[in-house]
Parts: C-alpha cells; sequence; structure tokens
C-alpha cells in the first residue's frame, strides 16, 4: 500500500482542540482508497474510509478532495503532517479592523454585544489566540440573523468577510442581514453571490431580495423587466400591459393548465409585483390548491413576504397554514403536521420579534395577518373534556397568530402552546359580555401608528378585528380629531355596531345645531347602528325644508343600505311639494343608482328607490323619456323592470305611441308583476275601437303567447276586436289557423287557439274554405282537429264525404269528428255497402268507441252475403283480438263452402294462436286426402307444433291430422314425417314421445317411408 496524499486539519475554537487527518492510498496498480482519522490532539484517533472497497485513481481523488473540502468549508484549517510542527495557514482576507470605543458609542448595550460576537468570530479561526477571546454563547446565524433584524449598519464590514467560503445556511443570513443593513460593499458582494451558478437557490433566493432592497428604482425596474422577459409567452405581454384583468384570465389559464410546474410562475410574478400582476397574485394565493409543488412555492413567497414586510403577502400565506390541513405523513417534503405547526408558530414569532423590536414594521404585518380572516372563518362554538378538566372554545379557537395579536393580554382567554389554540379562561362562556379592557398584544405600537387601525375598519371583514380595533382607535383621540368627514363617515357605514357606534360618537362631536356638514348627517342616516339611524331622523325632521332642495342628500337616502332610513326618504319625498327643478335632479340621480344595480341581493333596494322615483314625479303624468323608460325595462332586476311599466302606464298615449317592442317586453315577462302592468297598459291601448284595430298585429302575436294570464287577457280584446270589424278577425283566424298548422306552438297554445277559434273567433269560421277543414282535420294535432270538428258541423252538408274520408274520420281524436262520421256512415249504408273493404278498415282504429261502433253497424247493417272472403279474411287478419274474436264471428255466420280450401290457406297464415286453433275447425273437411294442400300448410303445421307452453288444443288437432293423414297415403305420410321428425327435435319430452309415437304408426302404415332413428331393442336385465 502506497500513500499518494495525505492532509491533516485543525480546528480550535474556545475548548475546542480536534484533528481530522485524510490519506489517499494506492493498493494496486490504478486501484486507490480514502481513509481518515479525526478525534482530539493527543489522543487515540478514530478511523473510517471514505471507499469501502478500491476505486480508481481518478475517482479516488475526487473523494479525496470532496472530504478536505467539506471539512474545510464548516471551519477546519489546514496543518503539516502529523507530528510534524504546523504549517502557517494559506493567506486569507484581512480581518476587519477592531471597533472602537467611538464606533460604538452610539450603540446599545444589545447591539454592542452583537457587534462584539460578530468581532470575536472575525479573529477566531487564529492558531494562537488571545486569552481573553471566548466561545460564542449562540450559533453565529443567530447572531448573524438578528444584527439583520436591528438594521445594525456598524454590522457591514463585519459581514461582508463571512461570505468566504461561508456554508449554505450562512450565506443565507449573511445575505438576508445585507439586505437590511448594507450599502454599495454589499451590493457588489450579493450581485457575486447571484450570479455565481454554484450559489444553492435557496441563498440565490435571498440575495435576490436582499439586493432589490439596496437597488434604486431604476434598477429595481430594470430587473424587473428581465424577469418578465422570462415569463411563459401566454403571461409575458399581459404582465407588461395595464390590464389587471386580462391578466388575471392569463395566471387562470397557465394555472388550469395541468402543467406540473405551473404553479412555479407565481415566484417571479412576485419579483415583478407590478400594479398589473399584484391583484391576480393576491386572488390565486388565496385560492392555490396545496400540494407538494404549490406548497413549495407558497413556502417561498411567505419567507420573501417576511423578508420585505409585505404585510398583505405574509397574511394571506399564514391565513392558508392556519386554514389548510396537513397533506399527510406519506408526503414527508410536503406539508406535514410537523412542518404546519412550524409555519404557524413561524407567523406568530415573525410578528411577536417585530412588536419586541417596537419596529414600525409591526402593524403593517399585523394588518396583513388580521385582514386576510373574515366572519365565515368563525367555527362552531364547543366544549371538550369533562369535569374540572372541562374547557370552552369559543368561535376563533384555533387560530393562533389572529388570536396572539388580539387576545394576547386578555382575561377571557388563554393560549394553549402544545394545541397552538386559546381557549376560553375561569368562568368566562362564548357570547359573554367582552370586558371593557384592550386586549390585544402591543397596544403601544398599535397607538403609535392609529392608520393602521382605521385600516383595519375600513377593510375588515371580522367582527373580532372590528371590535378590537375601534376599541384602541378610542385611545387615540388626537388621530380621530384629524379624521375628515369621509373617513367619518366610512366608519358609520361599516356593517359592525362597535365601528358605526364609534362613527356616530364622532358625528355627534362635529354636527352643529343646523346639522352641518350635511354629507355627515346623511352618513349617520346610513349608518349600519340602528340608534345613529334614528337620531339622524330627528335630527332631519328638524331641519326638513331645508332637505328637499338638495337631490344629492335624498338620493343618498332613497338609496341607503337599510331599509327604514329608505322608507323615511319614501315618507319625506311623499309628503312634500317639491320644484320641477328638484323633482327632475332626484328621479335622474335615483334612475342612474336603479341601472348601476346588478345582483338580486340589491332587489329591495330596487323596489324601495322605484317608490320614491313615483312618489317624486306625482299622479301627473310627467314622465322620461322612451330611452331611459327602455333602458329600465331591459334591466335585469324585475324591480328595475317594474319602474319602467308604471311609467309607460302613465304615458300620453294621445301623444307618442307607445313602442310594440316596449310594451312587448313587458308582457312576455318571466315577472308575473310585470305581465301584469303590460296587459294594464295594453287594455288602456285597447279602449277606443280606433286603438284596438292598431293593437290587431300584436293581438294576433299575444294570442300564442307561452304565458297562460297574457293568452286569457287577450281573449276579450279578440272578441271585440272580431266585433269591431270582421274582416280585422278573419285575418286573426288565418294568421292563429296557420301557426295551428305548423305545429310549433308551445305547450297549451293550441288547445287555447282551438277554443278561442271555437269561440270569440267563431263567427269568422264561416267565411274560411272547405279545403281549411280539411286541412285541420287531416292533421296531426288533436287542437287542430278540435277546430276542423267545428268546421265540419258548419259546412258538413256541403262537404264531398266518401266512404274511405269517413273512415279515417271515425278515427281521429276528436269524439266529435268521430261522432260526425258514424252519422255519416248511417246515412249512407249503400255507398259503404259497395266499398265494405274499405270500410271495415275502422275496426283497427285505436279508439274503442269508434271499434264498437263498427261491431254494431256490421252486425245489424249488413247481411252475411253482404262479405266477401277477402274482408272476411280481412278481419280476421287484425292484431287486435276483440276484432279477430269479430272476424270469427263474421266467418263463422258467412261461410261458404266454395271459399274453404282457400280460407283455411288464408287463416293458417295469421299469426295468432287463437286463428290458428280456429284453422283447424276446417283442416279434415277440406284439407284431407289432398297431398297438395297438405303439402302448402306445412309451414302452418311447422308453427302450430313449435308454440311452446300455449296452443295445447291446436297442437294436438295437427298432429292427429298429421298422424291420420300420414297413414292414408304416402305422400302425405312423407310430409307428416318431415313435420313430426323436426317435432320430435325440437320440442319438450311430453310431445316428443307423441311425436314419436306417431312415427312409428306412419310408418307401420307405409313401409316405404323411412323412419329418421333406430329402434333399438329393450335391454333385460337378470340378477346374478
Amino acid at each position: 500500500m502506497k500513500l499518494l496524499e495525505q492532509v491533516t486539519l485543525l480546528f480550535q475554537e474556545g475548548k475546542s482542540d480536534k484533528v481530522y487527518e485524510v490519506d489517499l492510498l494506492e493498493v494496486s496498480p490504478g486501484q486507490c482508497v480514502v481513509n481518515f482519522r479525526y478525534g482530539r490532539r493527543g489522543t487515540a484517533l478514530k478511523d473510517g474510509s471514505k471507499t469501502p472497497v478500491p476505486v480508481p485513481q481518478a475517482e479516488a481523488k475526487r473523494v479525496f478532495d470532496k472530504l478536505v473540502q467539506s471539512k474545510l468549508d464548516s471551519g477546519y484549517l489546514r496543518g503539516g503532517a502529523p507530528g510534524t510542527p504546523v504549517s502557517p495557514p494559506t493567506p486569507r482576507a484581512p480581518a476587519p479592523p477592531p471597533l472602537t470605543v467611538e464606533a460604538l458609542s452610539d450603540t446599545s448595550p444589545r447591539e454592542r454585544t452583537l457587534l462584539e460576537q460578530l468581532q470575536q468570530e472575525a479573529t477566531a479561526r487564529q492558531w494562537f489566540r488571545r486569552a481573553n477571546v471566548r466561545a460564542q454563547p449562540r450559533a453565529l446565524e443567530r447572531v448573524i440573523w438578528r444584527v439583520g433584524e436591528l438594521r445594525l449598519r456598524a454590522a457591514e464590514p463585519l459581514l461582508l468577510p463571512l461570505l468566504e467560503r461561508a456554508t449554505p445556511l450562512r450565506a443565507y443570513c449573511v445575505a438576508a442581514a445585507l439586505g437590511r443593513v448594507g450599502s454599495e460593499k454589499s451590493v457588489s458582494a450579493l450581485g457575486r453571490l447571484y450570479g455565481d451558478a454554484s450559489t444553492p437557490d435557496m441563498v440565490r433566493r435571498i440575495a435576490t431580495e436582499a439586493l432589490l432592497q439596496l437597488s434604486d428604482e431604476s434598477t429595481r425596474a430594470d430587473f424587473r423587466r428581465d424577469v418578465l422577459a422570462k415569463l411563459p409567452p401566454a403571461l409575458r405581454e399581459p404582465a407588461r400591459g395595464s390590464d389587471a384583468e386580462a391578466f388575471g384570465k392569463a395566471l387562470d389559464a397557465h394555472l388550469a393548465s395541468g402543467k406540473e410546474d405551473a404553479a412555479d410562475v407565481l415566484e417571479p410574478l412576485y419579483l415583478v409585483d407590478s400594479e398589473t400582476v399584484r391583484p391576480a397574485l393576491l386572488r390565486v394565493l388565496r385560492s392555490l390548491p396545496f400540494t407538494l409543488r404549490s406548497v413549495r412555492v407558497l413556502r417561498h413567497l411567505f419567507k420573501a413576504a417576511e423578508y420585505r414586510y409585505d404585510g398583505e403577502v405574509f397574511g394571506l400565506i399564514a391565513w392558508r397554514y392556519e386554514k389548510e390541513r396537513p397533506l399527510g405523513a406519506s408526503r414527508p417534503r410536503g406539508y406535514t403536521r410537523d412542518t404546519r405547526q412550524y409555519l404557524r408558530r413561524r407567523v406568530w414569532r415573525t410578528l411577536r420579534r417585530l412588536g419586541e423590536l417596537e419596529s414600525p414594521d409591526f402593524v403593517k404585518m399585523a394588518v396583513g395577518v388580521l385582514l386576510a380572516f373574515s366572519d365565515a372563518d368563525a367555527c362552531p362554538v364547543h366544549t371538550s373534556g369533562y369535569g374540572s378538566y372541562q374547557k370552552q372554545w369559543d368561535a376563533w379557537w384555533p387560530y393562533w397568530a389572529f388570536n396572539q395579536l388580539l387576545y394576547r393580554q386578555s382575561p377571557r382567554y388563554e393560549p394553549y402552546e402544545n394545541a397552538l389554540a386559546f381557549a376560553c379562561k375561569g368562568a368566562y362562556r362564548p357570547g359573554a359580555r367582552a370586558p371593557e379592557v384592550r386586549e390585544e398584544a402591543f397596544p403601544r405600537l398599535w397607538e403609535r401608528t392609529p392608520a393602521g387601525l382605521l385600516h383595519l375598519l375600513d377593510e375588515s371583514r371580522c367582527a373580532p378585528v372590528h371590535d378590537f380595533a375601534s376599541r384602541a382607535l378610542r385611545a387615540c383621540p388626537d388621530f380621530l380629531a384629524r379624521l375628515d368627514v369621509d373617513a367619518v363617515a366610512m366608519l358609520l357605514e361599516r356593517p359592525y355596531e362597535s365601528t358605526a357606534r364609534l362613527g356616530f360618537e364622532l358625528a355627534s362631536q362635529r354636527l352643529d345645531a343646523r346639522r352641518e356638514p350635511r354629507a355627515l348627517l346623511l352618513a349617520v342616516a346610513r349608518s349600519s347602528y340602528a340608534p345613529a339611524r334614528q337620531q339622524a331622523f330627528r335630527w332631519m325632521d328638524e331641519v326638513r325644508h331645508s332637505l328637499l332642495e338638495d337631490s344629492g342628500f335624498l338620493a343618498g337616502l332613497a338609496t341607503a343600505p337599510h331599509s327604514d332610513t329608505r322608507a323615511y326618504a319614501h315618507t319625506l319625498v311623499r309628503g312634500s311639494v317639491l320644484s320641477a327643478q328638484a323633482m327632475q335632479a332626484l328621479v335622474g340621480r335615483l334612475v342612474a343608482a336603479l341601472l348601476s344595480l346588478k345582483t338580486p341581493e340589491d332587489a329591495p333596494i330596487a323596489s324601495d328607490v322605484a317608490r320614491v322615483v313615483l312618489a317624486a314625479l306625482g299622479p301627473s303624468p310627467r314622465a322620461m323619456g322612451l330611452e331611459v323608460v327602455r333602458d329600465l325595462l331591459t334591466h335585469p332586476l324585475p324591480e328595475v323592470q317594474e319602474l319602467g311599466g308604471e311609467l309607460l302606464l302613465r304615458w300620453d298615449l294621445r301623444g307618442e305611441p307607445v313602442p310594440e317592442e316596449l310594451l312587448l317586453l313587458l308582457v312576455q315577462s318571466e315577472h308575473a308583476p310585470l305581465r301584469a302592468l303590460g296587459l294594464r297598459l295594453l287594455v288602456l291601448l285597447s279602449e277606443t275601437e280606433a286603438t284596438l284595430l292598431a293593437q290587431e298585429a300584436l293581438l294576433t302575436r299575444l294570442a300564442t303567447s307561452r304565458v297562460p294570464d297574457v293568452r286569457a287577457a287577450v281573449r276579450p280584446l279578440l272578441g271585440r276586436l272580431m266585433a269591431a270589424s270582421p274582416s280585422a278577425g278573419e285575418r286573426v283566424v288565418e294568421a292563429l289557423l296557420a301557426a295551428l298548422l305548423r305545429r310549433r306552438l308551445p305547450e297549451g297554445v293550441p288547445a287555447h287557439v282551438a277554443a278561442l277559434l271555437s269561440g270569440e273567433l267563431a263567427p269568422a269560421l264561416a267565411a274560411l274554405p272547405v279545403e281549411t277543414a280539411w286541412r285541420l282535420l287531416d292533421s296531426e294535432d288533436a287542437d287542430a282537429q278540435t277546430v276542423g270538428a267545428a268546421l265540419l258541423e258548419r259546412h258538413g252538408t256541403v262537404l264531398t264525404v266518401d266512404v274511405a274520408r269517413a273512415v279515417k274520420l271515425a278515427g281521429l281524436d276528436v269524439l266529435a269528428v268521430r261522432e260526425w262520421a258514424w252519422r255519416w256512415l248511417e246515412a249512407h249504408v249503400p255507398e259503404v255497402r259497395a266499398e265494405l273493404a274499405t270500410a271495415v278498415g275502422m275496426l283497427d282504429a285505436r279508439w274503442d268507441d269508434t271499434r264498437a261502433f263498427g261491431f254494431r253497424y256490421f252486425r245489424e247493417r249488413f247481411t252475411p252475403e253482404d262479405f266477401s272472403l277477402e274482408v272476411l279474411v280481412s278481419v280476421a287478419d287484425s292484431v287486435r283480438k276483440d276484432v279477430q274474436a269479430f272476424g270469427r264471428e263474421l266467418l263463422t255466420r258467412s261461410f261458404r263452402e266454395e271459399d274453404g280450401p282457400t280460407l283455411l290457406v288464408r287463416l293458417s297464415e295469421h299469426p295468432s294462436p287463437a286463428v290458428q286453433l280456429f284453422a283447424t275447425n276446417y283442416l279434415e273437411r277440406f284439407a284431407s286426402g289432398k297431398p297438395a294442400l297438405v303439402e302448402q300448410l306445412v309451414p302452418y303445421f311447422i308453427r302450430v307444433l313449435s308454440q311452446v307452453n300455449k296452443g295445447r288444443v291446436a297442437r294436438q288437432r295437427v298432429l292427429g291430422f298429421l298422424q291420420r293423414e300420414g297413414r292414408g297415403t304416402e305422400a302425405n305420410g312423407r310430409v307428416a314425417m318431415e313435420v313430426l321428425h323436426r317435432m320430435s327435435a325440437t320440442i319438450a319430452i311430453e310431445h316428443r314421445a307423441a311425436a314419436l309415437e306417431a312415427m312409428v304408426a306412419i310408418a307401420r302404415a307405409q313401409p316405404a317411408i323411412p323412419i329418421p332413428f333406430h329402434i333399438r331393442p329393450v335391454e333385460v336385465r337378470r340378477a346374478v
């Protein structure tokens, strides 16, 4: 074994004095091993090996160098060979000069301690130390991180040397600290760290954030342009534009693409963080599904937001960590229970450290965390444990940072560290009255930044946040005194009693005897705090007359979110006389407000505002232009449409006529009250004969409306139109008949049209041509046939009807038509007798009454001699059992001997078992001794004998007939043998025996006919 290379490494720090020796040994030509020894200097060293088996020399050299470098990176320094004096270390960057007393004079004791620890680290890696050098009380990385948190500018020269050959964790901490305390020198060092390809990803990310902190605005803009250029093409141009909505759609499409790395784009987007990108980014952060990939991305964004003190993004992701459940232990590098607990603790730790440092960023970060929560995040109140261990859990118990911020000093809640939850304390129970004390963490910091409290009151949708912020804001009287009217109005309109009550208190202090400023009075009247609104009504009663000319004030009352305020506005306007100018201005404002309402939740407001508009207009026909009415009628809310209908009812019909399109918008509405308005208007438009005739086309159109109440309302108007102008009635009838024949009317409309034509419009039917009656009767629609029946009653005496037409009419769906056909048939027996083959077709009608009429009619009106064989067979061939029975009756009554063979053949072709049985009655009489006819009946024999579980009598008769005929002649015997052979192979055992017996009998009678089976003698067995 040959020693090729050896390195000795030494480590000295405090009481630690360690040695690490690495050997590169050749065990055979080209094959080497790497061994090492380590331990305290001067003691027996422990042995180890990096290569359990020899490897090629090149690979062993790589392992050797990697091991040496890893020890150097962890703080070891090169020494001499074992047992030899230590060689001097390689030159390093000069240590920074020691900090002078003057440099430390402006720092606090805590900051001086941190700087001394950093300076000690800069001189600790020396071979020969001074006696006053002590071991670090904590890890250097924690010192570096704390320096960054405290923004100690004096630490920069001590931090920069630490980047040399630093571990990834130390480099991460140094880069983060330099971003907060650095200067131009730090920018250069961070730039080298960012540009080095070997820099770990986590270090590169924090170096990027640090560079953004230290760079000027133009440099940051250049950097963002570079990031934008690297975005996916589908996001690049929308992100460069100014349309945030368009970018949001592009981002949604990118995330919905299903690509595994789709969420990775959020990191560069947060680096861009422009006004175009940020709204979509915030929305996605609230709803991005938790997967292994997205969890990693969110964690990177969380740390970046923590570093930037971006409270909005920090709070959103913190809220996700509170709400999302772990992904499961099967994904150890994802979002496990321990990871979730750590991140939840980290949120509060970040806030707590900022609060302890009294950082101005504390309020900004806390506001971001609190704004992420809403009332929807409340949990069910519950109780756990029993007896003395019973605990009460209020609605917000599971949110750690949220509770720490709001209730850290609360006498009613206490934290449980293990569960990261807050439970009720002592005798307090959920829902009880809150104490009149400040409960939040770091109250002095909130008082220093009251704008953060106002921000919470403005944007939060969470009741506990409003309770806290309104109570804390009362401790800032100077800030409250400087609030403008808009800010106080905002407080009054918040839907939380605590905030609205604070606004009411401020408003009460500012309103004078004339209730000025008026904008503040309006805000009190629109407040969510009911006592404030009641007081506002009393104040407004005092200055009632001065308010009537203020259309903006009245419109604000009429569009208030609370019904009592809107009711007050209606009472005020209805009980007052407004000038024409004030009325016009108020109505214009209210109509504009109505047209701006969109959602169904706005319906109560729309209804009340419409009442105020009508009250302002009064009973006079002063209405708005048709364009405004059209806008109201086409609005999505029915309540707004109703106002348009009411305005049309007030229209001066003697002046400009109401356009038909507007009237149709009313009467064809799906909203019943709106249709009622339209029908009232339609009646008004039809009061005189002239206006009625002008509505002919509209009435015709509405007569086929799909809405029943519209059709019902139009019927009397059409009756009046018919009486006023028969020619107009005839045109309406023609149009309705054409619509009826097209068969495209909605459900229920054909019956209505038929009733209308048979009722109010019946006089116009007399003028219709005869062909129209046949068109209606030939229609497959029962309602059209009903109208045809009415025409038939009117024109029946002059209509040309033949037997075929009468038979068809007897089968129609309308009873009146069938009865008319029956009467015609009774009156025209000679014509029917001449076309009896056609007439019996009505026996196949699907109506029982028509078939019953036919049975009676043919029995009583015709003799047996009238029925030919073809007619009889056609009746017996029916698929209806009652008609088949009637056919068999007719055959029995009208049978003629000479028709027997033909009748037998025709009956044998029928598939019905009843007819097949009836045909057996003719076998012996007409087929016996006739081989040709017997052969022609073979299909009939096979059908009868092949039936299973039915036709037993017919089968027995056929079997007996075949046996008799087979024994009689050889020709018939061969036919019978073939049929019986088929029967013996395909039917049940019971009938197979009969078939075999018949075949044996035929074979005995006709020896020339071979038997299709072998007869084996019975085997006789005797006992031994």
